[in-house]
Parts: structure tokens; C-alpha cells; sequence
């Protein structure tokens, strides 16, 4: 669906965007993130045609980003980081007023502006203008924009960001029903307890891209993996056995759990177990502690 390769946007002597590649399926969720200034809403005005990139190229559903430019514009939708509406008009007239640049029929066009904004709770407000409105009615709006021609492709540059709690897990829900419809959503966001439940690829980028993957495959990178240990009972017999592993298992107490760091654990693993089951070990559970994506966005970033 998209396919980027070795982009890069000078401008003047900055290099925001330095040789990035990437592809993302049709109907994917894609998480684009990286710190302020790492080049995410740069790359976001390259794909979505609204600047040109300094070189390499950019392919949308088929179609080259320079050549076919106009066409692309019909099949995406995008959400920028500072939405402009146009204050002295209502929601209804400024959605369709947006519409009206795409090719849907009169009563689509009115259908899906109802549908949106009944969606984010702005229908009573339809007539009123878009200056009364709060910061958060104004990104749901800016939302609904973005959504009204139901493209193929969806650009969200901080989807939440000032909304309140209720309305930014609506549209988390949204985003994620909105792969039962195939569409493709290109995500920017420094939430990363969102992009962790919604994504199904990340990229972390700082001007060049650090590490694009899976969740499960980022949680995968280490031979070091971290595990609870609940005992019924612990004594010194079992700390004894815990000790016998140093040269693979480091260990420490913590909230009357045992935290493991054990190092090729699928080989020491069911030793570890074994030998404290046959010593008298009475084990209430054994757990993985999966990395979160926030903690290692941090140590690829800083690394």
C-alpha cells in the first residue's frame, strides 16, 4: 500500500529526513515514532504529497507520490499536528465545505458528516461555530475531517492529543475497527502506551530509522529475558539454588516476588524449575515480564 525508499528532505543545510525505507501493507496499522524534531511530521507532508522530498521516492496504493499526486490526494485522508478550521463557519459547513474537494455524491457527503459528528458527540453542536469550541471539540472535528470521504489511507499526526480521556479512548477504538474496513493508518504519536495497543508495526525514528518491527519482535531482541518467580514459601535452601546460576541468572526480591534477569533462558529455564521443584519449592506461578514498548523505545533511542 505504501512503499518508501531512501527518502530524504534537506532543508537548507537541515537534514530532517535522512535515507528512510519502509513499506506498510494495506489495512496495517503503522506506528511512526521518535522524539521531537526526529523528522515524523516531515516524512507525514512527504507521503501525503504536501511537499516534495529532496530525493528518493514514494509509491501510494500503486501510484507515484510526484506523478500522480492529485490522485493520491483523493485516496488519503490526514490529521496534522495543528489542524486548521476555519472558525467563523459552523462544524457542518466546515466538513463540507472539505468534502466538497473530493468526488462523493451530495448524500453521502451529508450522511458521513452526521455520522462522524454524532460520533464524537458534535451533532448538537453541528450550527454552532467552530470558534466556540474547545480545544478537544476542535481535534474530534479535525478528526472528522479527515475521515469524511472515507480514505483508503489515514495520516494521524497526535490523534489524542487534547481530548479528554472518554473521547481519546473513542477514537482509539475507532482506529482500531477501522482494520475490519481495510484501511491503512499511518500513526505518529508520543503516546506509546497507545501505539503499543493499537500497532501492528513500529518505526522508531531520529532522522534515520533506528529499528521498524513488531511488538513481539522488539520484546524478542535480547537473549536476556526478565521473569517473576511467586514461591509459597522461600528460605535459603531456594536462594542457594538461585546462586548456583550466577554466571547466567541475576536475581533480586521485590514486593515478596523474585526477579529474574536469566540469560539463554530456554536452555536454563526448565533447569531452573526442575532443580527448585525436586528441592521442595512449592511455585505459585512463573512469569515472563514482557519489555514495554515505552521501555524499549528509550534504550533504542538513547542508544
Amino acid at each position: 500500500m505504501i512503499k518508501a525508499r531512501e527518502l530524504v528532505k534537506k532543508f537548507e543545510k537541515v537534514t530532517a529526513v535522512d535515507n528512510i525505507s519502509f513499506n506498510i501493507a494495506g489495512g496495517e496499522i503503522f506506528g511512526f515514532l521518535g522524539p521531537n524534531g526526529a523528522g515524523k511530521t516531515t516524512t507525514i507532508r512527504m507521503l501525503a504529497t504536501l511537499i516534495r522530498p529532496s530525493s528518493g521516492t514514494i509509491e501510494i496504493n500503486g501510484m507515484d507520490s510526484l506523478a500522480d499526486a492529485e490522485k493520491i490526494r483523493e485516496i488519503i485522508g490526514i490529521l496534522t499536528e495543528s489542524p486548521g478550521m476555519y472558525e467563523k463557519l459552523s462544524a457542518f459547513e466546515n466538513l463540507r465545505y472539505f468534502a466538497s474537494f473530493y468526488k462523493t455524491e451530495e448524500q453521502k457527503t451529508r450522511s458521513n458528516i452526521e455520522k462522524f459528528l454524532r460520533m464524537f458527540d458534535l451533532w448538537e453542536r453541528r450550527n454552532d461555530m467552530v470558534a466556540t469550541f474547545s480545544k478537544g471539540m476542535k481535534q474530534k472535528l479535525a478528526i472528522s475531517r479527515a475521515l469524511v470521504h472515507e480514505p483508503k489511507i489515514l495520516f494521524l499526526d497526535e490523534p489524542t492529543a487534547g481530548l479528554d480521556p472518554e473521547s481519546a479512548f473513542m477514537v482509539r477504538k475507532f482506529i482500531e475497527n477501522l482494520k475490519s474496513n481495510k484501511t491503512t493508518v499511518f500513526l505518529c504519536t508520543h503516546n506509546l502506551e497507545e501505539a503499543q495497543t493499537l500497532c501492528d508495526t513500529v518505526c522508531i525514528i531520529k532522522n534515520r530509522i533506528i529499528k521498524t518491527a513488531s511488538l513481539n519482535e522488539l520484546q524478542n531482541l535480547k537473549n536476556i529475558r526478565t521473569f517473576i518467580l511467586k514461591l509459597k514459601k522461600s528460605d535459603e535452601r531456594i536462594t542457594g539454588i538461585l546462586k548456583k546460576y550466577k554466571n547466567c541468572i541475576n536475581y533480586h526480591i521485590e514486593n515478596e516476588e523474585i526477579v529474574l534477569d536469566i540469560e539463554d533462558f530456554e536452555k536454563n529455564n526448565p533447569l531452573l524449575i526442575r532443580e527448585l521443584v525436586n528441592n521442595g519449592a512449592e511455585i505459585i506461578y512463573f512469569n515472563e515480564k514482557k519489555e514495554s514498548l515505552e521501555e524499549i523505545y528509550l534504550e533504542l533511542i538513547k542508544g
